[in-house]
């Protein structure tokens, strides 16, 4: 058999990991993308003992989120990133990002932080040097070469003293947009908790971002109070990730009316009504009849309490048709949505389904895991009991 490819990117790290096999030998050679990482062969009984380790191990390897890749070069769809790239919050653990887009996040401080023909900068406040704030870093970034080389841009916490509108910024950013040629994705919004819980992250009108970039491949924004997407509309966008706690009607209703033709990644944090998520299935329609972007791949419907009924209606949206991986992960399911799932066609394009976080009971999750495509039930959760009935936690509310 050929030597097969894979790769996985997060917040922390871009790997590869490639095997083949030879008769009874099984070969793999991993470690971090850039390096030539390391080689073990592992010698099985015979030809068809290796080939079951064989794929074993490739079952296991993209369980865990590694990516099948076509070789080097651009991504196969044609554009810059590569679409594992999207992904960059696989769970509900909050880190500033180590890696965007494949790179290493160097965090500016001053013009001595410039690499010259590094891609990826990050600009953020912090307590270790209250003396240099947001506005003067970001001044002074601008003021460097660091823009010209810069493929990927991250806003981390932009304030100390509590929530404050990020309106100013976005026009900053839109503003400069000639000072960034090669610019192909945003991060906006690196908050970890410490810093600035993500139902306390103020983002504005984000369209600004959308249309002063017309190379932009991916816009990924955290903190959904007084977020709106007014003109949701990009000939380029490939990935559009909102990770909120609570994620406003009228953002999903401009959603229902955007224009994105060559939209792959749609990832939505829905969160709950307690901290502004009134959204409810009826208003996911425009997405689920799966018209709007024709060339999706992956939907995210993620820390939802109303993942139940999402599975309700979603294993008979035409949507599902053309889905690789449906991720409903840091919600609140219950055997009720679990069961649902059991309904999903098999016999079309699917190949995952992340289901991470949920509270199934052992025997619906064992069902579900036998659903002929990647299922992932791990962190299975306890409702809480406070002598009124159970209640189920979204992974990010607050």
């Amino acid at each position: 058999m050929p030597e097969r490819k894979f790769e996985y990117s997060d917040a922390k790290s871009h790997k590869f990991w490639n095997i083949s096999i030879d008769g009874a030998s099984v070969t793999t050679n991993y470690g971090r993308i850039g390096t030539n990482g390391q080689t073990k062969v592992k010698e099985l009984a015979d030809a068809a003992a290796a080939e079951k380790e064989y794929e074993k191990l490739i079952k296991q390897k993209t369980g865990k989120g590694y990516e099948e890749v076509s070789g080097a070069g651009d991504d196969e769809s044609g554009g810059v990133l590569k679409s594992m790239m999207f992904a960059t919050t696989r769970d509900s653990s909050f880190v500033n990002l180590s890696t965007f887009i494949g790179e290493r996040v160097i965090e500016y401080e001053s013009s001595d932080s410039v690499k010259k023909g590094h891609g990826v900068y990050r600009i953020r406040s912090s307590w270790e040097d209250e003396s240099n704030p947001f506005e003067q870093k970001f001044k002074s970034f601008l003021e460097s070469e660091a823009p010209a080389d810069s493929t990927g841009l991250v806003i981390g916490n932009w304030s100390l003293e509590g929530p404050e509108p990020s309106g100013e910024i976005v026009k900053t950013i839109a503003d400069s947009k000639d000072l960034f040629p090669n610019l192909v994705a945003i991060f906006f919004g690196d908050v970890t908790q410490e810093e600035n819980e993500i139902s306390w992250i103020e983002n504005g009108e984000m369209s600004p971002l959308l249309s002063s970039f017309p190379n932009l491949e991916m816009l990924r924004i955290r903190g959904g109070t007084d977020l709106a997407l007014k003109k949701p509309e990009h000939n380029k966008l490939r990935a559009l990730g909102i990770e909120t706690g609570g994620l406003a009607k009228s953002v999903v209703a401009s959603l229902g009316k955007s224009r994105f033709p060559e939209l792959e990644h749609l990832e939505l944090w829905l969160g709950t009504e307690d901290y502004g998520g009134d959204c409810r299935v009826n208003d996911l329609q425009p997405i689920l009849k799966g018209e709007l972007f024709p060339k999706l791949k992956y939907l995210g419907l993620r820390n939802s309490e109303i993942v139940d009924d999402i599975c309700g209606v979603i294993v008979s949206s035409p949507i599902i048709n053309q889905l690789e991986t449906l991720d409903l992960s840091l919600g609140t399911m219950t055997d009720e949505g679990g069961k649902a799932l059991l309904s999903l066609p098999t016999d079309g394009k699917l190949k995952r389904l992340n289901l991470q976080h949920h509270f199934m009971s052992p025997a619906i999750g064992k069902e579900v895991e036998k659903l002929p495509f990647t299922v992932n039930v791990k962190d299975r959760q306890e409702p809480d009991d406070w002598g009124e009935g159970e209640v189920r936690f979204v992974a990010i509310g607050e």
